[in-house]
């Protein structure tokens, strides 16, 4: 799940359009290596991937789902320790994991019943500890809390209402539905750290996104996000600034695009829509702590593509990993503040295979700044060296290539762009001279863009 921005490690890519060497951002894991008894399709879906580069899936048969996995950090699944069983029955299901290596998801019971599980820190599915009843379940944050939705009893005809459970509790229908838009039905998709869950309902013109105030019911008349013009939008993901991810429609419910709002805003049509690659249709799955946002769109080959979403363009990331003639990114479900994604790739066959990306380039700040996102600078202070080193696969190279420094300043949940700059080369790191006195009293995130993707991030306040 998302962190804080008091964390700071961050690994991003690096586009270089000159160079086909350079031109490789990520890494690429295929998680299938063994064959797997319990998945004889050899095919899988992603759902999750923690801080820790665990990644949380399914095993598929045909398109449905069947057996849930949960990786050891960043590496292939072991089919001797990763599945994670299910509830007595055949199948389960993953949906998400959290920084602990929780998993969430669905599981049949031995009566063929699918209930609900949230697993133990790292465990296997539970009967006695994990059964969160007759609920979906399709989040969870690192307090372990839940989000998916319910049967609403004796609702005639079937009604379901979005749930958000206490931290590590089990489901109590008094205290966690969350209610709806207005109309009959809601569920909840996404959770962040501060217990703001998004999702989407049925609303008086439509189904539209939501997303609540921290660990509140929904509030029709403050957490509609609205749309991009048509009359239904999702929301998938939601970071700690309150910033939503999903889709929405046109004005003429015809194509969808991928959307991110601003912190805690509805959608604004005129610059929250993140377009596509070419194509007409676009869905954001997941967002990081530093506005990256991932999903899928078609591209102008009518092709389903992942993206990453940086600084304003939308990136198809089968152009930023390693060559492999034949093979698609055509699926990812989540991105960490780490910047490792985890997706799904297709390379011809009947089969489909998750995979993690890693970033080759990593720029950890230096100090005076300090990485824990706890540096305060006195506003009378005239001067601060802010530096930069790169890292080329955990390896400190003093190859540097132009850099960008954009410094926002977070106030009352607000993203205000302060400075813009080119950062100067000094020896064998990226420095730029911050001047306290001259942004003022606030909390500021620095951030550093090679070829508009970020590589590099700081936090600090001026005090």
């Amino acid at each position: 799940m998302k962190r804080t921005y008091a964390l700071l490690a961050i690994g991003c890519g690096l586009l270089f359009a000159a160079s086909t060497c350079f031109a490789q951002m990520y890494t690429l894991t295929d998680l299938v290596t063994t064959p797997d008894p319990m998945c004889p399709s050899g095919s899988y879906l992603s759902a999750g991937v923690n801080a820790s580069g665990q990644v949380a899936g399914s095993c598929l048969s045909g398109h449905f789902p069947i057996r849930a996995f949960r990786t050891a950090p960043n590496r292939p699944i072991n089919p001797a320790t990763d599945d994670l069983g299910t509830f007595g029955g055949s199948f389960s299901v993953a949906r998400g994991v959290n920084d602990s290596g929780q998993v969430v998801g669905i599981s049949q019971n031995t009566d063929g019943v699918y209930h609900a599980f949230r697993t133990v820190p790292n465990g296997l599915i539970d009967l006695a500890t994990d059964d969160l009843g007759i609920v979906n379940a399709y989040g969870i944050n690192n307090v372990g809390q839940v989000v998916g939705s319910f049967h609403v009893a004796d609702s005639v005809p079937f009604i379901s209402h979005a749930l958000r459970t206490a931290p590590n509790s089990p489901f109590n229908p008094a205290t966690d539905d969350l209610g709806t838009l207005g109309g009959g039905q809601s569920v909840a998709v996404g959770v962040n750290e501060l217990g703001q869950a998004v999702g989407y309902s049925a609303s008086e013109s439509g189904n539209h996104a939501f997303r609540t105030a921290p660990n509140r019911l929904i509030n029709p008349v403050t957490d509609d996000l609205g749309t991009l013009g048509g009359t239904e939008t999702l929301a998938f993901g939601v970071n700690d600034l309150g910033e939503a991810v999903g889709y929405s429609f046109d004005l003429h419910n015809t194509i969808r695009h991928a959307f991110r709002t601003a912190p805690n805003k509805p959608i604004n049509p005129a610059t929250d829509d993140l377009g596509t690659l070419g194509g007409m249709d676009s869905l954001a799955t997941a967002i990081d702590a530093f506005e990256q946002v991932v999903g899928y769109s078609s591209t102008a080959a009518f092709r389903s593509h992942a993206f990453l979403y940086s600084n304003g363009v939308m990136h198809d990331l089968n152009s930023l990993v390693p060559a492999a003639p034949g093979c698609e990114l055509f699926y990812v479900s989540d991105i960490n503040d780490r910047g490792q994604i985890a997706a799904v790739r297709n390379c011809g066959g009947p089969s489909q295979h998750p995979v993690l990306l890693n970033p080759i380039y990593n720029a950890p700040v230096r100090p005076p700044v300090r990485a824990d996102g706890s540096s305060v600078f006195a506003v009378k202070r005239e001067s601060v060296p802010l530096g930069f080193i790169l890292l080329q696969r955990d390896v400190r190279t003093c190859t540097l290539l132009p850099a960008r420094l954009v410094i926002t300043r977070i106030k009352d949940g607000k993203l205000t762009r302060a400075r813009s700059r080119n950062l100067s080369i000094t020896g064998c790191r990226y420095a730029y001279d911050l001047k306290p006195n001259r942004l003022g009293v606030g909390l500021y995130r620095a951030d550093v863009s090679i070829n508009g993707i970020m590589v590099g991030h700081a936090v600090f306040a001026v005090r």
